[in-house]
């Protein structure tokens, strides 16, 4: 009976953290507008996304903005892995903004890896959403009565 009542808290403590996370996403607004500049860089015939990982351009405003994105997301990936956030839950909330923001930022993650030596950079970020994406958007529950 004890086993079973600290992992139904446990689980609980999970969706309250997950669902308090998703709060804070709809609220940063730094966020928000790194998405849309992100998306809005990947869709202009001109851009070259990869030109914002080289250290001659990492002070600019595109490149903070994709880095802070970039970072909320791979701390959140840290956080379903290690179990603080539901992934379920998680996954139904920011299943399109996730898998679309790694699919958008692929190039400049390469480019970061490689301009900085470090194969490792948003490689939980990048697993996750790869995860996500062979598991296909969650399907919506049928309609009750």
């Amino acid at each position: 009976m004890a086993i079973a009542s600290v992992l139904s808290a446990r689980a609980t403590a999970k969706k309250k953290q997950s669902a308090d996370l998703l709060a804070s996403i709809r609220n940063d607004k730094e966020l928000i507008d790194g998405l849309r500049k992100l998306a809005e860089l990947h869709n202009r015939a001109d851009s070259n996304i990869r030109q914002y990982a080289q250290d001659s351009n990492s002070s600019t405003e595109e490149a903070v903005s994709i880095r802070y994105v970039l970072n909320h997301w791979e701390y959140v990936a840290v956080g379903v892995q290690g179990g603080i956030y539901d992934e379920t839950m998680l996954r139904k909330a920011s299943h399109n903004t996730v898998v679309s923001l790694y699919n958008h930022a692929r190039p400049f993650i390469e480019c970061l890896r490689e301009c900085k030596q470090r194969p490792s950079l948003y490689q939980e970020m990048q697993d996750m959403a790869e995860r996500w994406d062979r598991l296909g958007q969650p399907k919506p529950k049928k309609k009750r009565r």
